[in-house]
């Protein structure tokens, strides 16, 4: 296709076909943009109203698709804006946002042609922002109750318009020449949040980013939570400490937690960053509805999606399939922000919650559960597993024998490693809980039925599939002269040790000889090694959300979408 958008009257028409609902007067258009654009005109295209030419602030584009959230029933159209030159702004030396808030009007500048960066922005400023972003402007001021707005102010208009609204509250005073504050802000973007009907979720945590949250006032914390674990932009300040190193070079290093300074006030070139991030670019991404990719289409995705849950470990995959198969996959309605452990799942599917589940074997548990309520299994190889074994880095032990691994967890007969062929060394086995993957592995190649030790879960059990590995590193670092054995999954432990800062200090150990390599589990020369599956209800129907997905997994893009997901594919 002929590259657009080489002249400055170049415009894209689209048809806004494609509508995702977020409330009951506002929705999200979207369309594709046509191929051969580039960035650098991507990045200055807007929004605009076809019937009235009006910008829309709240729009954006990517290489792939244009949006804009927009009352129901506007057509739009996608035109090259040219950004505003301010006088006292170099030619890219602009505060950031301001490029392209100045394309959709927002920003306008002084009668001298200055932007003022570093003017304080008062109260009626921010009205007459917030109007512009919400195309609230030029609106007839109505009765309101504050008598310090004047009827034939220039702010009356943009005050009452977001006053009818909600956003600011009712007071006999508005203090117009006062300061915004920093919590302010957030509370009047939070409020035009709620009033367009974007998607925002309430939170009654205290948000752990931030040092000085007690320092935000009472009305202001129930916002800052929302909007934080809604994951919108809010204003704070990182905190760095000066850091010398053995040679006497000066440093800052930036430290966690960061500074929200609520009272602090704003600056106009402090606003054009919040505003920007906050209500264009997270405000968009947050809302973009989830568009089906052509995988979709073609697997019968993007009609209906099955429900999907599983093992920890698995998790990645199921990120890793929505990314290929929709356009903002995390506004899928069905896409799960996490897994609900192994043993969960396996019984959400056998008691209908749940469709899916990506997990590995099932325990004796799930195995009699299932039979109790009548429900046969069918279990579909999608990536090869393995149970492993591992301790500290520096312990000179290499190698299990399948016999000695029983001892160790059966009998609790193990008291040093140069029983088993290792060191003199003292040793702590540690396990998993009965309801999690890898004890179902456990009870696959060694329990039989068996129990481990009651010592060894009562003294040493992990709870959580990352505490084992974290566990077992501390054990090793405040118990000199003895080493820990922990295990896990070969491909959780692979691809989460660097997050974990594990990756130093523990190390697999073979297994009867055997090293747990991505090639030994794949050829089946490891002696542990396994699949992840998935499994659904036998009784689902051949043409079902469910069977399709499965269908996915074993395709050679579902098999990339595992590889991706830094598991061993399993379709050969």
């Amino acid at each position: 296709m002929k590259k657009i958008l080489t002249v400055a009257a170049a415009i894209i028409i689209l048809t806004a076909s494609s509508i995702c609902a977020a409330s009951t007067n506002y929705v999200m258009y979207y369309e594709k943009m046509p191929e051969g654009l580039e960035w650098g005109d991507i990045y200055k295209l807007a929004a605009v109203d076809k019937a009235t030419g009006k910008v829309i602030p709240i729009s954006d584009c990517t290489t792939d698709y244009g949006y804009a959230y927009v009352p129901e029933g506007t057509e739009i159209s996608f035109e090259k804006r040219e950004k505003i030159k301010f006088n006292d702004i170099p030619e890219y030396g602009e505060p950031a946002g301001l490029d392209d808030l100045s394309r959709r009007g927002v920003f306008t500048g002084d009668e001298n042609g200055n932007f003022n960066e570093n003017e304080i922005l008062t109260r009626a400023q921010m009205t007459a922002l917030l109007a512009r972003i919400i195309g609230a402007v030029g609106e007839t001021a109505g009765d309101m109750p504050f008598t310090d707005v004047p009827q034939n102010s220039w702010f009356a208009s943009p005050v009452y318009a977001l006053y009818k609204r909600g956003i600011v509250a009712g007071d006999e005073l508005f203090n117009p020449d006062r300061p915004v504050t920093r919590e302010e802000f957030v509370t009047m973007e939070y409020r035009i949040i709620k009033e367009l009907g974007g998607n925002i979720e309430e939170s009654a945590e205290t948000p752990e980013s931030y040092k000085d949250f007690d320092a935000v006032s009472d009305y202001a914390k129930s916002t800052y939570a929302a909007m934080d674990v809604s994951e919108y932009t809010i204003p704070f300040d990182n905190v760095f400490e000066p850091y010398i190193d053995e040679y006497g070079n000066f440093y800052e290093s930036l430290n966690e937690p960061r500074l929200l300074n609520p009272q602090n006030t704003v600056t106009r070139g402090d606003a054009a960053m919040y505003l920007y991030y906050c209500l264009i670019r997270d405000f968009i991404r947050n809302n973009a509805p989830a568009i089906p990719t052509d995988a979709a289409a073609a697997f019968g995705l993007d009609k209906e999606m099955p429900r999907i849950t599983g093992s920890t470990s698995s998790y990645p995959i199921t990120e890793s399939l929505y990314i290929a198969l929709f356009e903002n996959y995390g506004n899928h309605p069905l896409f799960p922000k996490s897994h609900d452990k192994t043993i969960e799942s396996y019984r959400l599917l056998i008691d209908g919650k749940t469709d899916v589940i990506l997990v590995p074997d099932p325990n004796s548990e799930v195995k009699e559960l299932s039979e109790e309520k009548g429900v046969e299994l069918e279990y579909i190889p999608i990536a090869d597993e393995a149970l492993v074994f591992f301790t500290a880095s520096d312990n000179p032990a290499e190698n299990l024998i399948s016999a000695d691994i029983e001892r160790i967890y059966i009998d609790n007969s193990v008291t040093n490693w140069n029983e088993i062929g290792g060191s003199d060394a003292g040793f702590t086995p540690f396990c998993r809980n009965n309801d999690s993957g890898s004890h179902a592995q456990m009870e696959q190649f060694f329990l039989k039925g068996r129990e481990i030790n009651e010592n060894i879960r009562r003294e040493h059990m992990s709870l959580a599939m990352s505490s084992i590995l974290t566990e077992v590193e501390a054990y090793n670092a405040h118990n000199p002269g003895s080493y820990a054995l922990g295990y896990s999954m070969y491909y959780y432990f692979e691809n989460t040790k660097r997050f974990l800062g594990t990756d130093e200090s523990l190390k697999l150990l073979s297994v009867d000889g055997v090293k747990p390599t991505a090639e030994g589990l794949s050829d089946g020369s490891y002696p542990l090694a396994t699949h992840y599956f998935a499994v659904i209800r036998k009784d689902e129907p051949e043409n079902s959300p469910a069977r399709k997905l499965a269908a996915f997994l074993t395709s050679e893009v579902g098999q990339v979408c595992i590889l991706n997901a830094g598991f061993g594919a399993r379709v050969k």
